[in-house]
């Protein structure tokens, strides 16, 4: 609902009060981010490759014809991109079904344990955001609705499940993240940050201590388990997107996310694709802690 302000009440207002409310008007007239949230699309050089019963190919074309037919400000892909060992192949594979929608929409993509980086790099050559220079890391960040997007690289060795942001990108985010004030920030990582699990974020909980305290990150969104899953630990929103690809268990979907990002939440939508269909067309609103 739009705040709207005259000028007998706007100079009646106290100083503070007055800056407060011209920023929820300027808020609330802001258009919200949207967001196609896709993550391990797991696309094979080979057009027939399945596992599970799942065509990943198949499923990454269904999700590209949705897509095409809506309007959105960013598409994300947020690792695992290729179906196991990062081959020129699957890259060649993925960009020939995502590029339908490049000229309507920039991409962003992170990089998963499936992925290699430097043929990931050479290959995916019209992914958007700025780099952050980070000697043997794909980071980078970009700006949109007023919100600071952050795509981080915990790739530790293509082919091995775990992750590792390592010591040089946790300094960096942490530096960063303090140089963005009170902007409020979403994080991307594929790796899930659980610090009980060998085949997740091995640094997970050093991560999770650098977003925790700086209450203008609002969420951290992550894949790798090829689950659903909403969680908040300490106000901080955790959204597990589940995969394109294939689900590892029966009780999951197959499927992406569509969302809507603005300065005090988001709205997700899950659009099936395959595996567990009760929740397909499920919306869920999230608020951002201040």
């Amino acid at each position: 609902m739009a705040i709207i302000l005259d000028r007998r009440s706007f100079l009646a207002a106290a100083p503070a009060t007055a800056a407060l409310l011209l920023r929820k008007a300027v808020a609330a007239e802001r258009s919200p981010t949207r967001i196609a949230l896709l993550s391990d699309t797991h696309i094979a050089g080979d057009v027939n490759d399945r596992f599970r019963g799942f065509s990943p190919h198949e499923n990454l074309r269904k999700a590209v014809a949705k897509l095409s037919v809506s309007k959105f400000d960013l598409l994300v892909v947020n690792g695992d991109l290729a179906r196991q060992k990062g081959e020129p192949a699957d890259y060649a594979a993925f960009n020939g079904l995502i590029t339908p929608l490049l000229a309507s929409m920039p991409a962003a993509l992170t990089m998963g344990n499936h992925d290699d980086r430097p043929v990931a790099q050479a290959a995916l050559t019209k992914r958007t955001g700025a780099d952050a220079g980070l000697k043997g890391k794909l980071v980078t960040t970009l700006e949109a609705g007023g919100l600071q997007f952050i795509f981080l690289d915990s790739l530790l060795a293509t082919n091995i499940a775990p992750g590792q942001l390592g010591k040089a990108q946790r300094e960096w985010l942490g530096g960063y993240l303090d140089g963005l004030g009170s902007k409020p920030a979403i994080v991307f990582v594929h790796h899930n940050p659980d610090p009980e699990s060998d085949t997740a974020l091995l640094d997970a909980e050093r991560l999770l201590q650098i977003l925790e305290p700086r209450r203008a990150v609002k969420t951290l969104v992550f894949g790798h388990t090829h689950v659903l899953a909403l969680e908040q630990r300490h106000g901080l929103h955790l959204i597990n997107l589940p995969a394109v690809g294939y689900n590892f268990a029966d009780g999951n979907p197959v499927g992406w996310i569509e969302s809507s990002f603005r300065s005090n939440g988001a709205e997700l939508q899950l659009h099936a694709l395959g595996g567990e269909m009760k929740d397909n067309g499920r919306t869920w609103s999230l608020g951002w802690r201040s």
